[in-house]
């Protein structure tokens, strides 16, 4: 007995959505500080916010900082790849 099977494979592309910005945010990782930098999509004032708070706070010089982007992915046109496979 014989078992045929079609896999169709289709490339794909993933990156940021065209209409889409990065954010940044950010907190002080100083034990029992809180600060947090809301969302902002202008990252050299997201570092400045960090940079100012070390400043105005000696020794909260430790961050975690995220970014986030919205991503799209599209199907690569024309690039659909089909492998036959059989077994017995």
């Amino acid at each position: 007995m014989s078992t045929k099977a079609l896999f169709t494979y289709a490339v794909h592309w993933i990156g940021r959505h065209p209409e889409a910005e990065v954010t940044m945010t950010a907190r002080c990782l100083a034990a029992t500080c809180g600060w947090e930098l809301a969302p902002t999509g202008d990252l050299a004032a997201g570092d400045e916010a960090c940079m100012t708070h070390t400043g105005l706070h000696p020794g909260h010089d430790r961050f975690e900082r995220q970014w986030s982007e919205v991503s799209l992915v599209t199907r690569t046109a024309g690039a659909a790849v089909s492998r036959a496979g059989s077994s017995t």
